[in-house]
């Protein structure tokens, strides 16, 4: 079998690739190329001059557009002069470079350039699930896990799986002193004593049948009896757990909801107990009238009202996930074999860690900046003007991706149009091109006498 031999692609005139050399590649790893080799991202070059090519175009793959395909990323390469190579060759690098993406975003997750000053201990740490569709799927085939730190406001930690995996603390390596707000698919004992092992606090929200309580004395705890007791809408106790043969002190924390709010709430637990065929039970119907949670944070320094409070910012994490499948177009993954999608979905956490070094830094600046109005300065107000997180990540991913994908003139698509045929054209078809059929029997057809003609040869 004959060698194949890349060509040359004609260099860019206008420094193309001058955003992505003095911007991002200063911010990766210095171990980068060594990395990239020793995890057999870059065994064969194919055409690439190193490994910090190949990140870009990696990166290009899950920037471009939205029906982006292996095609136009070998087009796109021609364009920018980083390389020509095949779909095909493009796909088998992505595949290999999943061991390499994966040790890439957890370097730049640990990296924290500009720490906070924290009035706390630790972090506080959002921790959440979403569910990404495969094509074709069930809407649930993969899950990003992540770690939101809140006061950064960027990630910290990620796990990409299948949905046979559940979500569990145990996912993460918590730090003594942080403090974990998550959800009822974290509520259960096992998740306390992770964290009690890792000396950290947590925050989670509970179902009673799941998280069942006991006095200091061993008795069982009926929170729906101590709910249905008169009280104020806001109330908290002292309970105790038992996992593996260990007690854990926590406090329980319930927040009575208000009418309007119940009445939805449970409008929603019948209507998704209908879709399922099942019969719904009158004390999940009570419940939904209330936000019930367990903490181990102390009584002392957080009051029940300070633990809901921060409890509802955990809806900063269903936000973070709004911008990355909107902003970064990846609700819906392109690959089908695991190792493909594995390697993809690394690909658009790490495009998403970059743009959120990009968003923390713009927030530092715009933090300091004045108005002048009417020739006076004021110091802006942010609780009356707060930063648009939407609008500052949307900026921030338009950014990287002029960056990475960098640009190209209409001369320089005509120039390397001989280089572009290979994507630009349709595989073999069992059935004919419509369109490029018509246009060739049109062009064999005999052009008509005009109608002022015809009228003289009928005269």
């Amino acid at each position: 079998m004959p060698k194949t031999v890349y060509q040359t692609t004609p260099p860019l005139s206008d420094g193309g690739e001058d955003l992505w050399r003095q911007e991002v590649v200063p911010r990766l790893p210095v171990d980068l190329e060594q990395k990239a080799r020793e995890l057999k991202a870059f065994e064969r070059a194919r055409g690439l001059p190193d490994a910090t090519t190949l990140l870009r175009g990696l990166l290009a793959y899950v920037l471009c557009a939205q029906a982006s395909s292996f095609r136009r990323l070998g087009a796109w390469g021609v364009l920018v002069g980083v390389a020509k190579m095949s779909d095909t060759a493009w796909r088998k690098h992505l595949v290999k470079a999943s061991a390499w993406l994966l040790w890439l975003l957890g370097t730049l997750l640990a990296v924290d350039a500009s720490p906070p000053k924290r009035g706390l201990a630790g972090r506080v740490l959002l921790i959440d699930a979403t569910r990404l569709r495969e094509e074709g799927g069930c809407g649930d085939d993969w899950r990003v896990h992540s770690a939101y730190d809140l006061q950064v406001g960027r990630l910290v930690e990620v796990k990409v799986t299948d949905r046979h995996t559940g979500e569990s603390l145990r996912h993460f390596a918590l730090q003594a002193g942080d403090i974990v707000v998550a959800d009822n698919g974290y509520g259960y004992r096992s998740n306390v004593a992770y964290a009690h092992q890792q000396q950290a606090f947590v925050v989670l929200f509970i179902t009673p049948t799941t998280f069942p309580l006991e006095t200091e004395r061993g008795k069982a705890i009926s929170l729906v009896s101590w709910l249905k007791q008169k009280g104020e809408p806001v109330r908290s106790r002292t309970a105790w757990c038992r996992f593996e043969g260990q007690r854990y002190e926590v406090r329980v924390v319930a927040l009575k909801l208000p009418a309007q709010v119940a009445r939805r709430r449970r409008e929603e637990k019948r209507r998704h107990a209908r879709q399922k065929g099942k019969k719904i039970s009158a004390t999940t119907v009570f419940l939904a009238g209330w936000i019930l949670l367990v903490t181990t944070l102390p009584a002392q320094q957080w009051s029940a009202q300070e633990v809901l409070r921060l409890y509802r910012a955990r809806w900063q994490t269903e936000l973070l996930y709004k911008r990355l499948k909107q902003q970064m177009r990846c609700a819906q993954v392109r690959a089908h074999l695991a190792e493909a999608v594995q390697a993809e979905l690394r690909a658009y956490l790490l495009a998403w860690v970059l743009q959120e070094q990009e968003a923390q830094a713009l927030r530092e600046v715009l933090e300091g900046v004045h108005t002048h109005e009417q020739g006076r300065p004021e110091t802006w107000e942010w609780d009356e003007h707060p930063l648009s997180e939407w609008r500052v990540s949307s900026l921030c991913v338009d950014t990287l991706r002029g960056q990475v994908l960098g640009q190209w003139s209409a001369e320089r698509v005509r120039v390397c149009a001989p280089d572009l045929q290979r994507y630009l054209r349709s595989s073999p078809r069992i059935r004919s091109h419509q369109a490029s059929t018509t246009r060739r029997w049109l062009a064999t057809k005999r052009r008509p006498p005009s109608p002022v003609h015809a009228r003289e040869l009928s005269g």
